[in-house]
């Protein structure tokens, strides 16, 4: 019962940051330009769809990335906040612990959204074009670090492996913030 307490506070504090993180999505229309909004065909909705899904996916990656992440930074400053705020030591312990436990998961989430997101947005386009040839990049790099964490989940004790897994999501999530500028 602890973990799945654990699992929906952390599975809410996910979803609270992406409200306050991703824009709303409001939209003014102005009629200077004499454009026409309301085409509609066929192609260009099935087309609307994709796009709309992939988008969608791309943002859940995202999310999933973080949530992931999230291990590196809390592992890294427990020591500070233990010693710091001794009150807080079994929440912090207990986060810790959870995101230990469903790290590999989040990550193996977070690789097949940014896959499903690629597919879903290649027949959108119908075509590979620039942002789409980084986001790839970013899934490659993504999927090599995933290896390694595999490798390295097996093997603890290998720093070489932890510090190369770290290394690669740090460019997949370089690379992944050039693909979101350039869309």
């Amino acid at each position: 019962m602890k973990n799945l307490k654990m699992f929906l506070i952390s599975i809410l504090f996910v979803f609270g940051l992406s409200y306050v993180v991703i824009e709303s999505n409001q939209v003014s229309a102005d009629d200077d330009f004499e454009e026409k909004y309301e085409i509609h065909e066929e192609d260009d909705d099935e087309e609307g769809t994709y796009e709309e899904i992939g988008k969608t996916i791309g943002w859940g990656t995202v999310i999933a990335m973080g949530a992931a992440g999230l291990i590196f930074p809390i592992r890294r400053s427990a020591k500070w906040i233990i010693t710091n705020y001794p009150k807080s030591k079994n929440i912090f312990i207990s986060i810790s612990k959870f995101l230990g436990k469903y790290h590999l998961y989040l990550g193996l989430i977070a690789l097949a959204l940014s896959i499903f997101h690629g597919v879903a947005m290649y027949l959108s386009e119908g075509k590979l074009e620039s942002e789409g040839i980084i986001g790839l990049g970013a899934v490659i790099f993504m999927m090599i670090a995933g290896i390694l964490g595999t490798v390295l989940f097996r093997n603890k004790k290998v720093n070489i492996l932890r510090t190369t897994h770290t290394t690669l999501i740090a460019f997949a999530l370089l690379i992944g913030f050039v693909h979101i500028i350039t869309s």
